[in-house]
């Protein structure tokens, strides 16, 4: 599972994808108050794990992401503040999975 990715915001992101890991990118509308997002297996919050949001240009825009650099393979829970669930995401092993919640945390 994933902690905190290895960088800061203006570093390059290493990912450790392969076999049975993947990782996740996450676009918000904002960055939570606490500064990070929360995911979990599904069904599973004994396994919860986080990650920083940090505001990156994508697409000539300035974008709050969150990355999960290494992330088993399977079904996660996307999760606010409140821990409740934002999105469901599959991530597969030696893959990138992207979940864009824009618009599901604008009023969050």
């Amino acid at each position: 599972m994933s902690g905190h990715a290895g960088h800061g915001a203006g570093d390059w992101p290493v990912l450790d994808v392969g076999g049975e890991v993947g990782a996740l990118v996450v676009r918000l509308a904002a960055v939570p108050a606490g500064g990070e997002l929360e995911a979990q297996p599904a069904g599973d919050p004994s396994r919860r794990f986080h990650t920083g949001v940090h505001v990156r240009e994508v697409g000539g825009r300035s974008v709050p992401v969150a990355l999960f650099p290494a992330v088993s393979a399977g079904m996660y829970e996307v999760l606010d503040d409140q821990l409740a669930t934002l999105a469901v995401v599959e991530v597969g092993g030696g893959r990138v999975a992207e979940l864009d919640l824009t618009a599901a945390t604008q009023n969050g």
